[in-house]
């Protein structure tokens, strides 16, 4: 008790440093237990897939960002108070007691904010309801149901987080003897670590190694692994990002550091400070990294699917109706010119292909799915099949599936799948054919006409037919008629439907980071109170601050955005060789420019206000 009201003091004589980093930990907390309690709902039921495997995705991305960036920001607070740990030392305190306080003051500061947080983010995720209902992740009339099992999650998440951070802070306070830790408390000239530099190389290569996974592979699969390439270069920019910085302000002395002593100050000043200064560039780069890999991947998915929709549509005319009876199909085809029509529609379903995987119950290999159903006349549409025949589908208890949802399971034709039609029973069926196109046409098939709403007629005219009085007959009949660019429009639209929802989780993990930078940005300004007070004792001006501060707030922006796209590049190339064929970077140029815009402006708002502030209250001031 005694070492927990000495952390509570300290953290009240110390709050100005530590309630933006507070702040930091309980949004992150709020995130946390949001996803924790969608996340257990969908492990809960056994029809919800979609949510389930969103929040898996999510989750794990979630889980890596906040780790990271929590980390860092608990660590700059701790570090700007590293004259005061170091005095401690001086004065008698022993190493043991300094990294004792120092655990205290972080484990109080997380237990203190961590739950308010996730019971926050449990409360707030059900009004995330209709977002899910209208992506198709949960029925309509679905509720969240309240547990504090989101609760337990994010503290068993956040408190080893925050004793870890507080473990290497100790350590790197109490490592040098307490002379030399005084002397070098107020320089930032430490070298990196070996062991941090070889692991930082070791996730570069890792991350470069995973966006060549197209190389040897194709599809679906291969363009996830390529995208989280992404992150690998992202971390390994953290463990190096203090030499990345100490470099990159070098060379700019080198080419710019003649203009001006403003701007000379400015690029020693980053090149002096690289510790600090990485701390707000490594959130910053994971800013821009994650945006634009997640847009270019969405938008080379969408393209994908449209060019296999394209390629594999056999029909001239595609007609649409809401049911289906007998005597339609024979009216569509009794059409004049009409030589063929197929019957095809869709079912949202779940299957699971691992019939092996018994975790909680075989839930985690249950995946959400759309089940395309066939009538006898298939010729409308080529699958691009690559084994099997889907003439076999006429069987009873068959399935077609798409190579990317069968890809490292082994499952192949003559082998059994469970799929769940409509929240349906389960059904066992046999895989008899495995086809290539399944990014456009759904990665499953079966040889059912459809009975319910959306139908289509994949409509085939004979040569030289007249295709407007085809489009007119159709149309008496009271279908939707449209083209093959029509019909290759609306898959793409509904691909971009699919893309909006992860889009939407995105931006929320987007708007925690651009606000962790923020406040590193702020309070790192904040804290040179001393060093400007110095400057203008010297005879710096408050204009000449200004734009030493406006310098250093361009080259760190730079630096960032640098990072970010260097280590998005290998991924995204690996997305578009993985979908296209071809090895060239999916960039979805109008939300990786907006990205881009958004870490610029976090640093201006993060450095510049604070900066003037301080800036022109510094004249007359002492200094320490």
């Amino acid at each position: 008790m005694r070492g927990v009201r000495t952390a509570v003091r300290s953290l009240r004589v110390n709050r100005s440093g530590f309630l933006g980093a507070a702040g930091i930990v309980a949004l992150a907390a709020t995130l946390l237990g949001a996803t924790a309690a969608w996340g257990q709902a969908a492990v809960r039921s056994d029809d919800l897939p979609l949510l389930l495997a969103a929040t898996g995705s999510f989750g794990g991305t979630l889980l890596l960002v906040v780790v990271l960036v929590v980390s860092g920001v608990l660590s700059g607070a701790l570090r700007e108070r590293r004259r005061e740990f170091a005095l401690l030392r001086a004065v008698g305190a022993t190493g043991r007691q300094v990294r004792a306080a120092i655990r205290a003051e972080v484990l109080v500061l997380v237990l203190a904010v961590v739950p308010p947080g996730a019971l926050a983010g449990t409360a707030l995720a059900p009004r995330a309801t209709s977002l899910l209902v209208a992506v198709g992740a949960v029925p309509a009339g679905w509720r969240l149901d309240p547990s504090l099992v989101p609760l337990l999650v994010t503290v068993l998440l956040l408190v080893p987080t925050g004793w870890v951070v507080a473990a290497l802070a100790g350590r790197e306070v109490t490592r040098p003897s307490p002379t030399a830790a005084v002397r070098d408390s107020t320089a930032d000239l430490a070298p990196v670590a070996r062991a941090r530099t070889w692991t930082a190389a070791a996730l570069a290569a890792t991350g470069l190694a995973a966006a060549g996974t197209p190389a040897a592979s194709s599809g679906t699969t291969a363009t996830a692994t390529a995208a989280s390439s992404a992150l690998l270069l992202v971390v390994a920019a953290a463990l190096a990002g203090p030499l990345l910085v100490r470099w990159a302000a070098g060379r700019a002395v080198g080419r710019i550091g003649g203009r001006g002593a403003a701007t000379t100050l400015a690029l020693l000043n980053l090149r002096g400070s690289a510790r600090r200064v990485s701390a707000a560039v490594v959130p910053l780069a994971l800013l821009v990294s994650l945006g634009v890999v997640q847009s270019g991947t969405n938008q080379a998915v969408v393209r994908a699917a449209g060019d296999q929709v394209r390629a594999g549509l056999r029909a001239d005319l595609v007609a649409t109706a809401d049911g289906l009876t007998t005597p339609d199909i024979r009216s569509v085809a009794a059409v004049a010119g009409v030589s063929g029509v197929t019957v095809s529609g869709s079912l949202p379903a779940s299957v699971r292909v691992d019939l092996d995987d018994d975790d909680l119950g075989g839930r985690l290999s249950w995946e959400a799915a759309t089940v395309r159903t066939l009538g006898a006349d298939r010729s409308g549409l080529d699958l691009a099949v690559s084994s099997g025949s889907l003439r076999d589908l006429d069987r009873p208890a068959t399935i077609a599936v798409g190579r990317d949802a069968v890809e490292f399971t082994g499952v192949g034709v003559g082998d059994p799948v469970e799929v769940r039609i409509d929240s349906g029973r389960v059904e066992r069926r046999t895989v008899v054919a495995v086809y290539e196109r399944g990014l456009g046409f759904g990665d499953y098939a079966i040889g059912s006409p459809p009975t319910a709403g959306p139908v289509q007629f994949l409509v085939r005219l004979a040569p030289g037919a007249d295709r407007r009085a085809g489009e007119r007959a159709l149309t008496a009949m009271g279908l939707q008629v449209s083209d093959r660019e029509g019909f290759v429009a609306a898959a793409v639209d509904d691909a971009r439907d699919s893309a909006r929802f992860s889009l939407g989780l995105l931006v929320a993990l987007l708007a925690f980071i651009a606000a962790a930078a923020a406040t590193t940005l702020r309070r790192q300004t904040v804290q040179r109170r001393g060093e400007f007070a110095l400057l203008s004792r010297t005879g710096a001006s408050a204009g000449q601050l200004r734009r030493v501060l406006a310098v250093e707030a361009a080259v760190t922006a730079a630096v960032a955005v640098v990072v970010g796209i260097v280590a998005v590049l290998p991924a995204l190339t690996g997305v578009g060789y993985a979908l296209t064929g071809v090895p060239l970077p999916a960039v979805d140029v109008p939300v990786s420019t907006g990205v881009v815009a958004a870490a610029v402006l976090v640093v201006a708002a993060g450095v510049l206000p604070a900066g003037f502030r301080v800036s022109s209250r510094t004249r007359g001031s002492s200094f320490r």
